[in-house]
């Protein structure tokens, strides 16, 4: 992926400012909606998926699965209707042959799902066709770059979607790299 542009750049001065974000984007996704979640260690890859569980009205405290894979949170969708948000963290898995052994397939099959994918270097690219890729880039202490790179013709409608709401609908980072 370090050829390939991101189609949305943005700069988070802040974890607050990660989290806003995560729930702006959280407003354009719908049922059956992937992303994924690359970089380092203590990255903000966690406190994105807590902004996006604050967009999709989830009540309980939204912490990494890091020891158990998965967790599923309910939340509204912003119609009203119902979603489930399925946080996964794959940073403990060893071989892709997990990957059936604790039900990813069924959460990335349920059409009212999110699915947000901690650690996704791990998943094989066979698994999704249709998805965003979130590059998650430490700049200083609090500082974090954005990158997104849709796959598939939903992924490409979920980044042009954020576009417009952050920055307008621009090709232009949301906040400057100072």
């Amino acid at each position: 992926m370090s050829e390939r542009m991101p189609s949305l750049d943005l700069v988070s001065h802040s974890p607050d400012q990660t989290r806003q974000f995560a729930a702006t984007l959280a407003r354009q996704l719908r049922g059956g909606d992937v992303l994924l979640l690359q970089g380092p260690l203590g990255s903000g890859k966690t406190t994105f998926v807590q902004g996006l569980a604050r967009g999709l009205g989830v009540r309980e405290y939204v912490q990494s699965p890091t020891f158990i894979l998965v967790m599923e949170h309910r939340g509204t969708l912003p119609d009203g209707s119902p979603v489930r948000l399925y946080h996964v963290d794959l940073y403990r898995l060893e071989e892709p042959s997990e990957l059936a052994t604790f039900g990813l397939d069924d959460c990335l099959s349920d059409p009212h799902g999110i699915v947000v994918i901690e650690w996704s270097e791990r998943l094989p690219a066979s698994w999704v066709d249709d998805y965003v890729v979130i590059r998650f880039e430490p700049l200083a202490e609090t500082k974090r770059r954005l990158a997104f790179y849709p796959f598939g013709e939903r992924g490409r409608a979920i980044v042009e979607a954020l576009r417009k709401e952050v920055v307008g609908g621009t090709k232009r980072s949301a906040a400057p790299r100072t």
